[in-house]
C-alpha cells in the first residue's frame, strides 16, 4: 500500500511535521546529516514496527523528549505507532493490534542503502532475513509457521540451558521439526525462483557475471532433521542452545562454480547485490496484493551513474511507491522525465516543494 501522508512528532532530530507524499515518486534532498535518513527511518518504522538503524526504538526518541509518535494514512487504512520508555503501541484504524505482523503484511517496505551491499559478504543471517522478507509477503501461511518454529526453538533452548525436566526434549524436538521442514521447503523453492529471476530478467545488471545459487540447510545434508537433532543433543546440552536447524541455513552464491567472494570485484559484488534485491522486489510485486514502498538512500555514493540508471530502469517496470534521497536537488537521470514530489531537509526541518 502507498503511504499518502505521514505525521511525526519527536522522532530523531526531525522537527514535528505532516507530509503528503506522491503515490509514485518522492525525492528527498539535503546535505549529509540533515535528516534525510531519519525521515526514511520514520517511514520504515511506521510500516514495520522496527528500525533498520537500531534494535532499540527508544533511541529514535528525540533528545529530552519522553517518546515519539508516528501516524500515517495509507491506501485503505490508517496506522499509528507510539513509543515511550515504558510503552510501545501500534494501532490500525484506531484499534490496538497485538501482533506486529498485522501491520507489516499491509505495507511491504524495503530499503536500499549502504548496508544492502553486505548481502554477499555479510553473515548468513543477513541472507536468511533477505529471503524471509520475500517469503513473508508471498506465502500467506509463512508468518504463522515462523511463530510456531520460534516458540518451539525458545522452549527447546530453555530446556537445554536449564537442564531441567529433560524428559520434555523429545516433545520439543518433534514440535520443532514440522515447522522447520515447511520453512525449509519454502526457502529452497524461492532460492530457485530468485536464481531464475536474476538470470532471466536482470541481465543488464549482472552483465559479465554468471551467478549460481546454492541453498544449504542448517544440518548435515545427508541426514534427516530428527536424526541430526538426536546426534547433536549431547553437544547442545553442553552448549545450552540448539546448534543445528533452519536458523543455521545459508545461501551460497557462486560464479563459475567458485564462491563470488573469491572472484568478483567490489563493483561486480555491488551489482550482484542489486540484482538480488531487484529480483526479490519483482517476486513480491507480482505475488502480493499490496504495493511495495521502496526507500533508496544515497545510492549515488555507492554506484556509478550507468549502474544507477540500470537500477532505476528496472524499478520503473514495477508497481512501487519510490522514495529516493539525494544531495542534489535533481531527479536521477535513470528515472526519466517523471513528475515527482520533492522534499528538502535542512537541520531536521522538512519542507515540501513541487518539482517536475
Amino acid at each position: 500500500m502507498s503511504i499518502r501522508q505521514l505525521s511525526l512528532t519527536d522522532f530523531r532530530n526531525l522537527k514535528s511535521v505532516t507530509l503528503d507524499f506522491d503515490p509514485l515518486f518522492n525525492l528527498v534532498c539535503g546535505n549529509n546529516g540533515s535528516g534525510k535518513t531519519s525521515l526514511f527511518e520514520a517511514i520504515f518504522v511506521l510500516c514495520q514496527g522496527h528500525s533498520f538503524r537500531t534494535h532499540l526504538l527508544k533511541q529514535c526518541i528525540r533528545h529530552d523528549k519522553n517518546g515519539f509518535l508516528l501516524f500515517g494514512r495509507f491506501d485503505g487504512f490508517k496506522a499509528g505507532l507510539s513509543k515511550t520508555d515504558q510503552k510501545f503501541e501500534i494501532k490500525i484504524d484506531g484499534e490496538k493490534i497485538k501482533r506486529r505482523s498485522e501491520l507489516v503484511r499491509r505495507s511491504p517496505i524495503n530499503i536500499v542503502n549502504s548496508a544492502s551491499f553486505e548481502l554477499i559478504e555479510g553473515s548468513p543471517g543477513i541472507r536468511r532475513r533477505f529471503l524471509d522478507w520475500c517469503l513473508f509477503h508471498v506465502e500467506h501461511e509463512y508468518a504463522e509457521i515462523w511463530l510456531q518454529f520460534q516458540h518451539a526453538l525458545r522452549q527447546r533452548n530453555r530446556l537445554l540451558k536449564t537442564s531441567r525436566d529433560l524428559t520434555q526434549l523429545d516433545y520439543w524436538d518433534q514440535a520443532l521439526i514440522e515447522p522447520s521442514l515447511k520453512l525449509s521447503r519454502m526457502r529452497k523453492k524461492y532460492v530457485l525462483d530468485l536464481e531464475q529471476t536474476v538470470t532471466e530478467n536482470l541481465e543488464s545488471i549482472i552483465f559479465g557475471i554468471t551467478p549460481g545459487f546454492e541453498y544449504y540447510q542448517g544440518w548435515a545434508q545427508d541426514v534427516d532433521l530428527m536424526e541430526a537433532m538426536k546426534n547433536t543433543r549431547n553437544k547442545d546440552l553442553k552448549a545450552g542452545f540448539t546448534s543445528i536447524g533452519i536458523h543455521r541455513d545459508n545461501i551460497r552464491l557462486t560464479s563459475s562454480s567458485r564462491p563470488v567472494t573469491e572472484i568478483l570485484s567490489r563493483g561486480q559484488s555491488k551489482r550482484l547485490c542489486l540484482a538480488l534485491l531487484l529480483a526479490v522486489l519483482k517476486i513480491v510485486s507480482r505475488s502480493s496484493e499490496n504495493r511495495i514502498i521502496l526507500l533508496i538512500d544515497d545510492l549515488h555514493s555507492e554506484l556509478d551513474r550507468e549502474s544507477q540508471n540500470q537500477v532505476y530502469q528496472q524499478l520503473l517496470k514495477m508497481d512501487l511507491q519510490l522514495f529516493v534521497s539525494n544531495v542534489e536537488t535533481s531527479l536521477p537521470v535513470g528515472l526519466g522525465a517523471k513528475e515527482v514530489k520533492m522534499f528538502h531537509v535542512e537541520h531536521g526541518t522538512i519542507k515540501p516543494r513541487i518539482f517536475s
